[in-house]
């Protein structure tokens, strides 16, 4: 039991620190030169996950604070990759794991993101109604 926590921990910190590292500085960083004009290539800029959160769950992230967005991706992707390989830690035959982790990967991943893209559209909806309450405050 102890060693599952053990590894899940290991897990998680590692892959956050290597997503962060790796994949979100260079994407962070990116947005940050290209504020002006939008062009084709801006949305290969973005992570993977934002065009799925864009497109898919149709969340309007120019609403959000970028920089948190890509932090909140880097801790649920590696939440998600974590929870995946204790599961199949836990059976000790080599391509159970295997297949119990292809099993578990979809599932996971679109769950995850299904809430995340939930959470962003009412923190959205809450930002423009809170914007709303305070237009009409002032024209009064």
């Amino acid at each position: 039991m102890l060693q599952n926590i053990i590894l899940f921990l290991l897990t998680f910190i590692t892959i956050f620190l290597v997503y962060e590292i790796m994949f979100i500085k260079e994407y962070r960083y990116s947005k940050k030169i290209k504020k002006g004009k939008k062009s084709k290539d801006d949305n290969r800029k973005e992570p993977v996950e934002v065009r799925l959160l864009r497109s898919y769950y149709k969340v309007d992230i120019d609403e959000l604070n970028y920089s948190s967005v890509l932090n909140t991706i880097a801790f649920i992707s590696s939440l998600d990759m974590a929870i995946i390989i204790t599961i199949a830690c836990l059976v000790k035959i080599g391509l159970i794991q295997i297949l119990i982790a292809l099993i578990l990967v979809i599932p996971i991943i679109y769950s995850s993101y299904y809430l995340l893209a939930k959470y962003y559209k009412y923190k959205i909806n809450k930002k423009s109604i809170k914007h709303k309450n305070k237009i009409k405050k002032g024209t009064k």
